[in-house]
């Protein structure tokens, strides 16, 4: 059967837009039950602005990191009393193993905890969380840029936060999330994207 021109052009269009309407229908009206990420995902995410903060102890980062507000890096971040509850040690304690259990990327992330109160933070819990960046965060604009999560009444202290290189926060965790659901996720972000790497190269160390 010869077809003519006009149902030449019909097939042909139809051929073109299918990927394009289903991607479209899938995009608007289909919603998986199940994701790859084991934490929430921050929609929108949030982006904390560009400001300096005094850094209690920062060993894990570049020099002048904390006063570039880490951008560069990926940061597993979480808020909490500079004085540090049993919580927020085992809190601390699950960024760590998170962030070892990354592997050969781990000088990629810096675990940030922002000091909320403007305690000093203890020396054995400085000495005990080598590495984890101490920030002195009781007036940033960070706190308020936390995103509140439904039935949180520990006004983000109870969260680690995933922040990428550009200071985008884009995921959440509870504080007793399981440190192998974490490491996955941060592994597989690494993987996927290079962003950070260009932009630490760019500065001096």
């Amino acid at each position: 059967m010869k077809l003519s021109p006009r149902v030449k052009f019909v097939l042909m269009f139809v051929l073109f837009a299918l990927p394009i309407t289903a991607s479209y229908l899938m995009f608007f009206f289909w919603r998986p039950k199940t994701t790859n990420n084991f934490g929430d995902l921050v929609v929108p995410v949030v982006q904390l602005p560009k400001v300096p903060f005094d850094a209690i102890d920062a060993k894990d980062a570049p020099p002048a990191a904390a006063s570039k507000a880490f951008r560069g890096k990926w940061l597993i971040l979480t808020r909490d009393s500079g004085a540090c509850d049993s919580s927020c040690i085992a809190k601390l304690h699950t960024m760590r193993q998170a962030r070892l259990l990354v592997g050969k990327e781990l000088d990629r992330v810096v675990r940030v905890m922002l000091v909320d109160d403007g305690l000093p933070v203890p020396t054995k819990l400085a000495e005990d969380n080598a590495g984890t960046a101490f920030v002195s965060a009781k007036d940033s604009i960070w706190l308020a840029k936390l995103p509140h999560v439904s039935g949180d009444t520990t006004d983000g202290r109870g969260y680690i936060y995933a922040v990428d290189p550009m200071g985008n926060l884009f995921m959440s965790y509870r504080a007793d999330q399981d440190i192998k659901q974490l490491a996955a996720d941060l592994r597989r972000v690494l993987k996927a994207s290079q962003l950070g790497k260009e932009m630490e190269n760019a500065e001096p160390k």
